[in-house]
């Protein structure tokens, strides 16, 4: 939690930077090869950056400055030089012009594609399986196991890499921690109360403080399916048998279960409808682009040379050399 309050303020920082102080904008704030750069100027400079190289900016204004004002200079004297008009420099404008029209295109076409009110309405409808949250209650035994991960991306090598030191902070054998695990779950279904016997058991601080309580879990959360899949086949009120998991034992109470609220997915569904129709949209113009070949002996013949620069269009490979 405190990482993300850290990386959220910092990322509004930037945002309220970005937006500019109530300085004159032509009140002098560098000088670049004997230039004078106004407030003005980096205001119309940072509008362009993202927010990496705001970042950067704001850890070293002195160097950035320098690079994009170089940057600049080198420009306008490449322009001055009508350097466009000459081979290469032309064909690869073109081929970068081409590349910018293309994207400016497609973003324009997705982010334009209306998505109504009913639209969202029927998508959550339809997608509901999706939006599936459940209130728990948990108590966390873990014990001393061997974590292997279940994939090579970061994902699963991070999750790994969490749960080996949490095996490592537990002396319990995982047959103790079934055996007890089993116990508090035989206690529970008796009638016992689930936040005494949480703070007594559960190894979880969290939760433990909070009586067990655990929030809300999604169905699209990242946590493990064999979890999600035990959560969501309980009844409120119901105790689940002791969840195996490669470190602990999980027991969990349902509270309630129920769906996300439409505001809080609009806008991801405004997002996915729109990739929706992205996705058929580019089908369709796909269908229509098919190149029909008339003459097949004329591709038989040497390639004539790309055009340098020109976008999405890759030279084939020189063959090796033959060995001596």
């Amino acid at each position: 939690m405190h990482l993300k309050q850290t990386l959220l303020f910092a990322l509004i920082s930037i945002s309220m930077w970005a937006q500019g102080p109530a300085a004159d904008p032509q009140k002098v704030v560098a000088t670049i090869a004997g230039k004078d750069i106004t407030a003005a100027d980096v205001q119309k400079m940072t509008a362009m950056f993202s927010p990496q190289d705001l970042q950067q900016f704001q850890q070293n204004p002195q160097f950035i400055l320098s690079q994009y004002f170089l940057f600049v200079h080198l420009a306008e004297e490449g322009e001055k030089r009508n350097l466009l008009e000459k081979s290469p420099y032309k064909e690869q404008y073109e081929g970068l012009k081409l590349q910018l029209l293309r994207n400016a295109r497609l973003n324009d076409e997705n982010n334009t594609f209306p998505v109504s009110a009913e639209m969202i309405d029927a998508y959550y409808k339809q997608h509901s399986s999706q939006y599936e949250q459940a209130k728990i209650k948990v108590i966390y035994i873990p014990f001393a196991g061997q974590v292997v991960p279940k994939g090579t991306d970061p994902a699963s090598l991070k999750a790994a890499a969490e749960q080996a030191v949490q095996a490592g902070q537990s002396k319990r054998p995982e047959a103790e921690a079934r055996t007890l695990a089993t116990d508090i779950v035989k206690q529970l279904r008796g009638g016992a109360d689930f936040a005494k016997l949480a703070e007594k058991y559960s190894e979880d601080a969290a939760s433990k403080a909070a009586g067990g309580d655990f929030g809300f879990i999604k169905a699209v959360s990242d946590y493990p399916a064999e979890l999600k899949t035990a959560v969501f086949a309980l009844k409120p009120g119901e105790i689940s048998d002791p969840i195996h998991q490669p470190t602990a034992f999980y027991i969990v109470r349902l509270e309630e279960k129920g769906l996300q609220p439409m505001e809080e997915l609009r806008e991801n569904i405004v997002l996915a409808l729109r990739n929706e129709h992205m996705n058929l949209w580019m089908k369709e113009m796909n269908a229509s682009y098919q190149a029909v070949i008339k003459d097949q002996d004329f591709f038989k013949a040497p390639a004539p040379a790309v055009p340098t620069g020109f976008p999405g269009v890759v030279p084939p490979p020189k063959a090796a050399p033959p060995k001596p």
